[in-house]
């Protein structure tokens, strides 16, 4: 399909609901206009509209203009009180660099060694500096955005630990120094829960979501996942659970099903799994206790790959997906890169919209007849 084929097939394309109400409905069991999705495209669309990975971390302006389009063009809308991978480590000292298109770098973490850990454990949100100008800017877009609701997000306890310290010397301490990787890992639930604890009481936030590519099985194996990262994430949900009274969702980059059935037990019913991963295995294994979402490529498929790809790839999930004992969004499996082309990202939108009208939570839509 070419670009202008795919914009006229968009042109013709009723919308019937607003992303909040076909959420709602669809978790209540009932028929919707097509599968919920999500783009998670913010710094890819802000890269084809014009702004800098730069100006979204320090300009007002920059974050109201990209808010205002998205929510007119794709109806995506909410206001960020997550840290992200590495806020909460440029709050407590590391020096990070911005470059003007990518990610943020830990540069120099603060962490080198942990006699520096007793002065962290310090830490208090209302006295850092760093995370006030957050809470400050929080509350002007919730002025400027009256009607738009506001979430919170953390990184994972071992996220956190290796954004503070490098992660070869965190890996290294799994041998050589556990006992200070663990004060360290007790740390970081300790202040990513005081961040969400300030969330909720400063703009009653209740819906917080976790990131932790670092406790993938790629980099920590079964059992070392077992003895570093399970006993603080579920630390870490069950503190959520208090502060919000709401399950918080959960993503992890990279291998995740030997895991799965942990972090369900946990508690944890809100998971989007990464695209090498089966959606099918994923779906059997936890289905009938997590909603899922995820599992289209960002990068070969959403970057790199034809309008066409996309189609493709949005057809298989909602295939595998649609039929979630507990849901399924359809969307990339991890946020997508910036250089993806424009039409890539609305092709996924179309093809959504297109290929599972009609759904309903846990009945399966086959696109391909």
């Amino acid at each position: 399909m070419t670009k202008e084929e795919l914009y006229k097939k968009i042109e013709n394309q009723k919308k019937e609901l607003s992303a909040q109400e076909r959420n709602m409905l669809y978790m209540q069991g009932k028929e919707v206009d097509c599968l919920p999705y999500s783009l998670l495209s913010h710094e890819a669309l802000a890269d084809i509209w014009g702004f800098t990975v730069e100006e979204l971390r320090h300009s007002f302006e920059a974050k109201c203009a990209l808010l205002e389009r998205k929510r007119d063009l794709y109806d995506e809308i909410g206001i960020s009180g997550a840290l992200g991978l590495r806020g909460l480590s440029e709050a407590l000292g590391s020096k990070l660099i911005y470059p003007k298109n990518s990610e943020e770098i830990v540069v120099d973490p603060i962490l080198m060694n942990y006699e520096k850990l007793d002065s962290l454990e310090e830490f208090e949100v209302r006295k850092n500096e760093v995370l006030m100008k957050k809470m400050e800017e929080i509350h002007r877009l919730i002025d400027y955005f009256p009607d738009m609701p506001a979430f919170g997000g953390v990184a994972g306890p071992m996220s956190t630990a290796i954004s503070l310290r490098p992660i070869e010397l965190v890996l290294r301490d799994m041998k050589k120094r556990p006992e200070q990787l663990h004060r360290l890992l007790e740390f970081c639930v300790s202040a990513s829960l005081k961040w969400v604890k300030t969330l909720n009481e400063e703009f009653s936030i209740t819906s917080v979501s976790i990131a932790d590519p670092a406790t993938t099985t790629d980099i920590l194996g079964y059992n070392y996942y077992r003895e570093f990262s399970y006993p603080y994430i579920k630390k870490l949900f069950d503190g959520i659970m208090k502060i919000t009274n709401q399950v918080p969702s959960l993503h992890i980059c990279g291998h995740s099903k030997k895991i799965l059935k942990d972090l369900a037990d946990i508690g944890f019913n809100n998971f989007s799994l990464d695209n090498c991963e089966s959606l099918e295995e994923i779906k059997n294994l936890v289905g009938n206790r997590m909603l899922l979402g995820g599992n289209i490529d960002p990068v070969d498929i959403m970057r790199n790959g034809t309008i066409d790809d996309v189609i493709e790839a949005t057809k298989q999930v909602i295939y595998y997906g649609s039929d979630n004992p507990c849901g399924y969004i359809v969307m990339p499996g991890c946020q997508v890169p910036i250089g993806t082309p424009l039409e890539n990202i609305d092709a996924l939108r179309y093809a959504v919209r297109e290929y599972s009208k009609g759904a309903v939570k846990g009945k399966r839509i086959n696109p391909f007849q």
